[in-house]
């Protein structure tokens, strides 16, 4: 047996490729009010963001009607796997590419989808009803759009 017969070659241009990406700073998705989104059109008026954080999180006089963190936490996977975002194809791009930047804006596309579906089915169907008279027959946290029209989202390196 000659030592050529039991040497074995193992290519790891690909794996080193994905150690690459996931080895340097890894990106930051945000998802909510960002930025100019903050400011609403009432003059005088509350931030879209003190508006969204009293429905996020409930006040003493507000219930909680999340619509970035529930609908996310729960939605997210499933709306990945449909969106085909953990294939294996794409998985392969990241490796070519060597970063995950290009995936990691299209996951918060797809997160912004989620919140935009938590309104339109008042937060897939958890928001508790207002109970304010002249809101019974109107979707609840839709009524200017200020707050949905301001959620955006943005990645860094």
């Amino acid at each position: 047996m000659s030592d050529m017969e039991n040497v074995t070659v193992i290519k790891t241009e690909g794996l080193d490729k994905l150690l690459k990406a996931l080895g340097a700073k890894m990106p930051t998705a945000r998802v909510g009010v960002l930025g100019d989104k903050n400011v609403r059109s009432t003059k005088g008026a509350t931030s879209n963001a003190t508006v969204g954080a009293a429905h996020e999180f409930g006040t003493s006089k507000l219930p909680m009607r999340s619509f970035l963190r529930v609908p996310i936490t729960e939605h997210l996977q499933a709306k990945m796997e449909a969106a085909g975002a953990l294939d294996k194809q794409v998985l392969r791009q990241v490796i070519a590419l060597g970063s995950v930047l290009p995936w990691l804006q299209k996951i918060a596309v797809i997160a912004e989808g989620i919140v935009g579906e938590a309104f339109d089915t008042g937060g897939f169907g958890k928001w508790p009803p207002s109970m304010m008279d002249y809101k019974k027959n109107h979707q609840t946290l839709v009524e200017t759009q200020q707050l949905r029209n301001s959620i955006t989202s943005e990645v860094k390196e």
